[in-house]
């Protein structure tokens, strides 16, 4: 089992406002689901073959609470099961502990040239 955390203060870029919600300035779920697939990511990567990487397939979330900008919030991610099919549990917890948003992040394994190929075309 591998995890990890990261510390994060929210930016405005990553606010609700920034993402249509004129106003809100506030952690917006795009955001947590981009620091959370760079986590899952960055926490694959040494176990990776050279060639592999990583795409995100699945992403089940349960946002509770808000985060307000300038505030810093703490992402962890745990990865269960093998590395060719890695699934991750993950929270978003404010620095006191509140769980803001949690849920499951599954990241599949694939051949980086092949896939560039296929995007590409």
């Amino acid at each position: 089992m591998i995890s990890n955390e990261r510390r994060i203060t929210v930016s405005p870029e990553d606010s609700a406002s920034r993402w249509g919600n004129p106003g809100v300035e506030v952690l917006s779920t795009p955001a947590i689901l981009g620091h959370v697939e760079r986590l899952c990511a960055d926490l694959l990567q040494p176990q990776l073959a050279p060639g592999e990487m990583t795409v995100g397939v699945q992403v089940v979330m349960n946002h509770r609470a808000p985060a307000r900008v300038g505030e810093v919030v703490v992402i962890e991610a745990t990865a269960a099961g093998d590395v060719a099919q890695p699934r991750f549990d993950f929270a978003v917890r404010s620095v006191d502990g509140s769980v803001l948003c949690d849920g499951v992040h599954q990241r599949a394994v694939v051949d980086a040239e092949r896939f560039q190929a296929r995007i590409s075309a």
